[in-house]
């Protein structure tokens, strides 16, 4: 979980609790002001009530309570963390320019020669804004992008660019040591898992792979509401486990201490 994600959940847990504490009494004022008012008033009375009571009802709780005082200061400290944490990814976002129509995106990203986070990086910026599944191998060698070849597909349906058949015959030319097939999921809730389709695939191409099936990484990216994106990897069994997390409040804390580079 990201700090962004923690920070959501708390934040969400604070306003169930400052709605349970402010609305109660406020609904309770709405209802006896209009009983009390003029038959003729009543609905404009209530409709004031509405609006005024739960805005006196948080003024006079933080001035009351300091419980609820501490639960209010912290949302607002929360609040103003999120949206740093927005800033940042948004920073991350503007680095690369979208692709446009006729481009390739395996050009506009310049993905051959990355390293795996730049080249992760990369991909989770270009396949957010496709917004439809992308296709993506990248045959490394050492931890870096030595061929790589995309394709778009549909929101929920893609396929590799070139022949897995002829990947064992790259593999051996260019003495890679990893096959990354990398694709996405386009949701925004943090999670995903692999498909029937996806786990199918997989154990398609390592058969395909022959004697190098041991270098092939199946890698699923999606993302969660704030942009931040994971990586999966599952097999041909169906097996699978978070390969990667990128969290945001770590590049805010690297970009405060550029020691951090090193790391």
């Amino acid at each position: 979980m990201s700090r962004y994600e923690s920070l959501r959940d708390e934040l969400r847990h604070l306003r169930r609790q400052q709605v349970m504490a402010v609305m109660a009494p406020a609904v309770a004022g709405v209802v006896l002001v209009v009983i009390l008012a003029d038959g003729g008033t009543r609905l404009w009375a209530g409709l004031a009530a509405a609006i005024a009571l739960p805005l006196v009802v948080h003024w006079l709780w933080r001035l009351s309570f300091a419980a609820y005082r501490v639960q209010t200061d912290r949302s607002s400290v929360i609040r103003a963390e999120i949206a740093g944490l927005r800033r940042q990814i948004a920073l991350v976002f503007d680095k690369y320019r979208a692709r446009e129509r006729g481009e390739h995106f395996k050009q506009v990203y310049a993905l051959s020669g990355r390293p795996v986070r730049e080249l992760e990086e990369a991909l989770s910026v270009g396949m957010f804004r496709e917004r439809r599944e992308v296709f993506v191998t990248a045959f490394m060698r050492e931890g870096v992008a030595v061929r790589v070849t995309a394709s778009i597909g549909t929101p929920f349906r893609c396929r590799a660019a070139d022949n897995p058949a002829s990947w064992k015959e790259h593999v051996a030319r260019l003495r890679c040591d990893e096959i990354r097939q990398y694709h996405n999921h386009p949701e925004h809730n943090g999670s995903t898992v692999p498909s029937k389709t996806d786990i199918r695939s997989s154990g398609a191409i390592r058969r395909l792979l022959g004697p190098h099936a041991a270098k092939l990484r199946s890698l699923i990216i999606c993302w969660n509401d704030l942009r931040e994106w994971k990586v999966i990897e599952y097999d041909a069994a169906g097996r699978h486990s978070l390969h990667y997390e990128f969290d945001a409040a770590t590049v805010v804390a690297c970009v405060a201490q550029p020691q951090c580079e090193a790391l």
